[in-house]
């Protein structure tokens, strides 16, 4: 029988064995709220059928005229008169939307569902009504509100504010985030995600040497978590609901702090990152995505290319000398000792540009300000592959293409020497704490281009897809000496535009195989955790599990020096009492709910293992 020390000690290393993360969008397919208005922001004006302009929204970005709420799930292209996907995969859209705004308006609907129940309720200024969708609906709803009234006083056609759309099942969204999204982050724990995409950290950069504020920043009470370009906000999700998520799911979390932002806007951040996230989480910072890329749509490389030439520097000096900006102000707002600790600056770049772009950045910081290592917890490129370019090519030729296209990114021989192997050695020789991490990665099958669509749709939801995932992440990258891989990304639709998703539906992740792949690299710790405790008599005992507010514990054993430890999924220890009298309690209402680990030692000597779960 082995110690309880060593279960622990090998239970939780089996939580840590492999360090892969996800990037996340908004919204995610099939749900990231509850209600569909804080992740779809589509207003025409009623009046004129065209798109609701700067001029005919409140400072918040609600219609200020009669407004049609348009929400669209149709596959790619249905509305061109065609679809990418063979399968012809369409979400579950079918139910009763409980709908609501304030103020007063007629309520109709142009395509989609019916409008149902209008109520107007005078003492609190609401209207509600409920949308009914049949299971035949294509996805495309089209919801009227004319004659609007904003308040009894107001004149008609003055608009409303608040509009919600709860999906089928919810009656209010003070949980905010959608249950079947939080339920994948409750079945697979990622060792970070990343916000890039939530919080829309592309092309969102205004045009230099004009900076972003943090009084400009997307808020909580704003029309969507999308970006709202009627109102100048073209950033996606809120830092509050990073926080609110990162606090949830119990993961660290990676976040792109706008090029633009000014020192005090990035001093705020780090203060409200510092004050919100749950002690026990680390932050990965990085300046901004892609500041290489010059496709359209990536303004950032334009802002760090005016910039640049404004400092008399190259564009690789200004990308390091923003990402040391970023490690000061953060490390100085979290305290000593916080770099390359809770604290992870990461300097990321394009993966053949390890000697154009990583080393001249690593050599101007360590001229300028002393090694990089005390600045940068880890250097990070793209771990994609691809296949399928050919018309006529298989699924499964499409998967051979994509494993060489693997084992081609291992070792580099050409003009760049750019491969994997060569980026973790860089890493390695300026003694980066955190090695090489990949920032995106996984099969890359879009571009935008139809050719053999149907073909590369169905070699992503291959099982041998799999195989080529788990030798991505694992053979050619993880056994290589490779840090963090982060997947790009968890749900997507699967069309001409990229199939990037593990998987392409919140609500039925193991359409495919992608996303059980990931699972089974990051082992589920439920299982583990029973099968372990199971092999010895209880010495520790919790009631209630699962427990809301507080949990006691009660001891069978010897007295002596007896604490009791709680550990979070990823072997951090969230909490600690002594047991006095044969029992203690612990206050779980500030846990985030989930599967917990306690140990009870004496002087240290570990004496019972259990589990406890946290459900609010």
């Amino acid at each position: 029988m082995r110690h309880p020390v060593c279960l622990l000690l090998c239970l939780l290393s089996s939580f840590t064995q492999a360090q892969i993360g996800v990037n996340i969008g908004l919204p995610e397919r099939g749900g990231t709220y509850i209600d569909l208005a804080k992740e779809n922001y589509r207003w025409n004006n009623l009046n004129t059928a065209s798109a609701i302009g700067s001029g005919e929204v409140d400072t918040k970005g609600w219609p200020t005229v009669d407004a049609q709420y348009i929400a669209d799930f149709r596959p790619v292209a249905e509305w061109a008169g065609s679809i990418d996907d063979p399968e012809i995969y369409r979400l579950n859209v079918s139910g009763v939307w409980k709908c609501s705004f304030h103020g007063q308006g007629n309520v109709s609907s142009s395509a989609g569902g019916m409008v149902q129940n209008v109520n107007y309720n005078a003492a609190n200024n609401l209207t509600s009504f409920d949308f009914s969708v049949s299971p035949a609906s294509n996805g495309l709803f089209l919801i009227n509100i004319g004659n609007t009234r904003r308040t009894p006083n107001d004149p008609v056609n003055s608009g409303f504010t608040d509009f919600k759309m709860l999906r089928p099942g919810y009656t209010d969204d003070s949980q905010l985030f959608y249950p079947p999204f939080l339920a994948l982050f409750d079945s697979i724990h990622f060792s970070a995600i990343r916000y890039m995409v939530f919080t829309d950290a592309n092309g969102t950069d205004p045009t230099y040497p004009a900076v972003m504020e943090w009084a400009s920043r997307k808020l909580p009470d704003d029309a969507s978590q999308t970006s709202l370009p009627t109102i100048d906000k073209r950033v996606g999700g809120c830092w509050e609901h990073v926080i609110d998520l990162a606090n949830r799911t119990q993961t660290d979390a990676w976040i792109n702090v706008p090029i633009s932002a000014s020192a005090d806007y990035v001093t705020q951040l780090a203060t409200m990152l510092k004050n919100g996230l749950n002690q026990n989480l680390n932050i990965y910072v990085e300046s901004s995505n892609e500041v290489w890329n010059t496709a359209p749509g990536f303004e950032q490389t334009q802002y760090n290319k005016a910039q640049a030439m404004a400092l008399g520097i190259t564009e690789q000096q200004n990308h390091a000398r923003r990402t040391v900006e970023l490690a000061q102000i953060f490390g100085t707002v979290f305290g000593q000792g916080s770099l390359n600790g809770r604290v992870r600056v990461l300097m990321c770049t394009h993966q053949p540009m390890l000697k154009w772009w990583a080393e001249p950045m690593l050599q101007y910081i360590q001229n300028n300000f002393g090694p990089p290592a005390n600045y940068l917890y880890a250097i990070g490129c793209q771990t994609y592959f691809s296949g399928g370019a050919d018309p006529a090519e298989s699924v499964t030729k499409i998967l051979d293409d994509c494993h060489a296209s693997i084992t081609n990114q291992i070792t580099e021989m050409g003009v760049n020497e750019a491969g994997r192997t060569q980026w973790i050695a860089k890493a390695n020789a300026w003694n980066l704490p955190g090695g090489f991490v990949s920032y995106e990665g996984g099969p890359d099958h879009g571009g935008g281009s139809t050719t053999n669509i149907a073909n590369r749709i169905m070699a992503e939801r291959n099982e041998r897809m799999c195989d080529e995932m788990r030798y991505n992440l694992d053979d050619a990258f993880i056994q290589l000496g490779g840090t963090l891989a982060m997947q790009f990304t968890l749900t997507s639709s699967y069309n001409r535009y990229g199939c990037w998703g593990l998987t392409d539906d919140v609500t039925n992740p193991h359409r495919n195989f992608k996303f059980g792949c990931i699972k089974s690299l990051l082992p589920d710790p439920p299982s583990g955790i029973v099968e372990l405790i199971g092999e010895r008599p209880p010495v520790v005992t919790v009631s209630p599990n699962p427990s809301a507010a507080v949990a006691t514990f009660k001891v069978q054993a010897d007295s002596g020096n007896l604490t009791l430890s709680i550990f979070d999924g990823f072997g951090r220890e969230v909490k600690s009492a002594a047991v006095s009298g044969g029992q203690c309690t612990v206050a779980t209402d500030d846990l985030p709910n989930g599967l917990y680990i306690f140990l009870l030692r004496n002087n240290g000597e570990g004496l019972g293992v259990g589990k406890l779960v946290v459900q609010h």
